[in-house]
């Protein structure tokens, strides 16, 4: 919880230059500005952190059986990406409230109202695109980078199993940035566009 919230301090600013280049907004270092949206990203982050981490070892004890045994690659990744997609529930509002505040700087309450006025159907704006995304990204960091990590530590044995962890992450995150980020793209422009004015569906998008 803390060390989510400790991440997202740091790094909201690039998380409002990301949305914002994704949407052909102006950059700027104004903090007023890139901090908007920062308590819906928090717990954003937070809860769906503990429901990815909960569903992935719910969706592996169904995979098992409850019995204990090791995990094939093509499971572990499988379950990474249930527990990803499964995310999307609580993730796209919260992020939706979040592109809304950092395209508007409105508050937290007055954003609620203004997306629900435009329709009740515009809280699944950016839906899919944010099961996709979370999907790929999860099946990365819970599902490749601990494969990666056991590939590494069986053909090197005798290296530090700290070494496997760093080799696994890096290649784990590379593989979850890089695909996740063109459903990244299509979801952040959907959910900055309520009003349907440029964005009007996925395929236009």
């Amino acid at each position: 919880g803390i060390g989510g919230i400790v991440e997202v301090t740091v790094m909201q600013s690039t998380n409002y230059w990301k949305n914002a280049k994704q949407q052909g907004l102006p950059f700027t270092l104004d903090p007023r500005v890139t901090y908007r949206g920062y308590p819906s990203n928090c717990l954003n982050f937070v809860s769906v952190t503990v429901w990815q981490f909960a569903a992935n070892g719910f969706i592996k004890k169904m995979i098992t059986g409850g019995k204990q045994r090791k995990l094939s690659a093509v499971e572990e990744i499988g379950a990474g990406l249930g527990a990803g997609v499964s995310s999307a529930f609580m993730c796209s509002p919260l992020e939706l409230i979040m592109v809304q505040q950092q395209r508007k700087g409105t508050s937290f309450v007055n954003t609620l109202g203004s997306i629900t006025s435009s329709g009740l159907i515009n809280w699944g704006r950016g839906f899919w695109m944010t099961a996709m995304r979370e999907g790929v990204y999860t099946a990365g960091y819970l599902g490749v980078t601990p494969v990666i990590r056991s590939a590494v530590s069986k053909r090197f044995p005798t290296w530090n199993e700290d070494v496997c962890r760093v080799i696994a992450s890096c290649c784990g995150g590379a593989f979850s940035c890089y695909l996740s980020h063109p459903a990244d793209t299509i979801k952040t422009c959907l959910q900055g566009d309520i009003e349907r004015k440029r964005f009007t569906n996925h395929s236009n998008t």
